[in-house]
């Protein structure tokens, strides 16, 4: 019965403690932007490198999306972003 207050007082010492600490900052517009853009150059270099990467492609291309969708973009405006980046590597990169 000791061990079990004892652990029961642990838990709403980490709990108080969760609610003490500083949650996450939001980011600024321009930050997002920037690793929008980021995002976008290292998924055109994927693309033009002849190794089979579909698994960071993918996982880029999501990440992408939603950068955009926190910026506010319409997903057809995103994804014309992504088609021009893919679009200056050409048919070899692809």
């Amino acid at each position: 019965m000791a061990s079990e207050q004892l652990r029961n007082n642990s838990d709403i010492a980490a709990l108080v403690e969760s609610y003490n600490t500083v949650p996450e900052r939001m980011r600024h517009a321009q930050e997002i932007l920037a690793r929008y853009k980021l995002r976008l150059n290292q998924y055109q270099e994927l693309n033009m490198s002849r190794s089979d990467n579909r698994d960071q492609r993918l996982m880029i291309y999501t990440e992408i999306k939603a950068l955009g969708w926190v910026l506010g973009k319409r997903e057809q405006a995103v994804l014309k972003d992504i088609n021009e980046c893919t679009k200056m590597v050409g048919p070899m990169g692809l």
